[in-house]
Order: structure tokens, then sequence, then C-alpha cells
């Protein structure tokens, strides 16, 4: 395989790796497309501003485009409770029929599905280096989510799993050493010797 040149320290690195394993630099991945369009459409995206936000609109679909750190900020649980207007209770939306991965806005390359805090149902497409691709109105299923308490219950649910799996870690602790305690207790040498 060739290696290619870290552009931030020059070392030679995969060039698969996302990061430089000795500075820690990002590394480019590939072409970033300067005008984005929509991965369902085919339509140019339009740049509109959110609370100091900018988000990239489909004007035909109704999609949106979110950068890592917009969407991080979007879906905060701090900036979805400090907005008022959002009410209703959420309800988890019904299984799609088709699954159809679509291409990146930025780079091009196929996003992967992802269903928002492993339970809401809302299932995202992501690309792991751009962004985040919302259909029209999962945006708004997101906060109501995290509105509901969504992001709490997943968390719950996490440590009610990990609580369990140390149980059984502790259990197959105590199944080891009493095995080593009989081990040593019948030990061979001291009975013939």
């Amino acid at each position: 395989m060739d290696l290619i040149a870290c552009e931030h320290c020059g070392k030679m690195v995969n060039p698969r790796s996302m990061y430089c394993p000795f500075c820690g630099g990002r590394a480019q991945t590939g072409q970033v497309i300067s005008s984005p369009l929509c991965p369902r459409c085919g339509t140019a995206l339009e740049c509109q501003k959110k609370n100091d936000i900018e988000i990239d609109a489909c004007p035909g679909c109704r999609g949106l485009w979110l950068d890592r750190g917009e969407f991080n900020i979007v879906t905060a649980e701090s900036t979805v409770y400090r907005e008022e207007k959002l009410t209703g209770e959420y309800s988890r939306p019904g299984q799609t029929e088709k699954v159809e991965y679509i291409p990146c806005a930025r780079c091009g390359k196929l996003m992967t599905r992802k269903n928002f805090g492993k339970i809401s149902g809302v299932i995202i497409d992501e690309c792991a280096s751009h962004g985040v691709w919302l259909d029209s109105g999962e945006l708004e299923k997101i906060r109501h989510f995290i509105l509901d308490g969504g992001l709490e219950k997943e968390q719950f649910r996490e440590i009610e799993q990990n609580r369990q799996e140390l149980r059984e870690v502790a259990q197959q602790v105590d199944d080891l050493a009493f095995s080593h305690k009989l081990i040593h207790f019948w030990n061979w040498k001291r009975w013939f010797f």
C-alpha cells in the first residue's frame, strides 16, 4: 500500500486514515463540493441562517444539510430546552417502506443511516466526515424526541444494561475465585509430600 505524507507533520501515513497517528491532525477527506446539491432531488442547496447557525436547505424537498458542528448545536439539549415554540407530544414515526442510501452533499460518498438516539425511530443520513442530512420534518421530530426526555430514556437504558453486564462479570469473577481456592486447597504436593 502506498503511503502519503501528512499535510500537518509530513510523516508518511495510510491514505485511509482520518487522523494522523503521529500528530493527530485531521486528514483531508477527498474533494469537498463547494456548492452542495440536495442528495434527494439534485437541487442546489440554499444557505439559511437560524439562530446564528448556517443551515443548507433544499427549496424543493425541504430537506436540511447540517455540518457536524451545526447538527451538534441544533440537537443539544440546552438548545432544544431553551426554545419554547415546540409544542405537542413526540410520537415515534412509522417504518419507511424503502431503504435508500444517499450521497453526502459535501463529498458525494454514500452516507450511513442511523437511528437518532438509538431509540427515536428518526432515521438520519450521516457522513462520518462532513455532517448529517435530514429529510423534511426530521429536525422537528428529533427536537420533540429530546423535549420528551428521549435522550434520558436512552441513557437510563444504557446504564441498566451496563449494570446487568457488571453483575454478570462479578458472578464470573466470583466463580473464578471459588475455583482458584479449590485448586489451592487440593494442592496435590501438600497431600503427597
